[in-house]
C-alpha cells in the first residue's frame, strides 16, 4: 500500500472502513493547488492580519508617545515641585531668623521695662518716704 493515500474524516472512528478512503496512484487532495476562492480568501485572511499587525503598531507607537508626554509632564511637575520647595523653604528660613530676632527683641524689651519698673518702683518708694518724714500722714500706694 505504498502508493495509497488514507485520509481520516472529522470524528470518524478509525476502525470503521467507511470513513476511510484510499486513492490509488493519485496525488493527495491536500497538495492540490487552492482553488481561487480559497486563496483569495487565504489572501483576505493575510491582509487582513496584516492590516492588523499594522493598527497594533500604530497603536502601540501612540501609547508609547502617550506615556513620554505623560512623563515629560510629571518630570516638569516633579522639578516645578523642587523649586517650589526649595522657595518655601528659604522662606521658612527668613521667618524663623525674623522669629529669632523678634524673641531677643522681645526679651530685651522685658528687661527694660522690668528695670523701668523697678526704677519708678524705687523713686516712688523713695517719694513716699520723704513725704512721710516731712508729715506725719502715712501715704499708700
Amino acid at each position: 500500500m505504498a502508493g495509497n493515500f488514507v485520509y481520516n474524516l472529522p470524528f470518524a472512528n478509525p476502525n470503521s472502513q467507511s470513513f476511510f478512503q484510499t486513492f490509488d496512484g493519485q496525488v493527495p487532495i491536500v497538495n492540490l493547488p487552492a482553488t481561487s476562492n480559497e486563496s483569495s480568501r487565504s489572501a483576505e485572511v493575510d491582509e487582513r492580519k496584516r492590516r492588523r499587525m499594522v493598527s497594533n503598531r500604530e497603536s502601540a507607537k501612540r501609547s508609547r508617545m502617550r506615556k513620554r508626554r505623560h512623563m515629560d509632564e510629571l518630570w516638569s511637575m516633579f522639578v516645578q515641585l523642587i523649586n517650589e520647595n526649595k522657595c518655601l523653604d528659604d522662606e521658612l528660613s527668613r521667618a524663623r531668623e525674623s522669629y529669632e530676632k523678634v524673641v531677643e527683641e522681645n526679651t530685651k524689651l522685658r528687661e527694660e521695662n522690668s528695670k523701668s519698673r523697678k526704677i519708678i518702683g524705687e523713686i516712688g518708694f523713695n517719694r513716699f518716704l520723704n513725704v512721710e518724714l516731712e508729715g506725719d500722714q502715712i501715704w499708700t500706694v
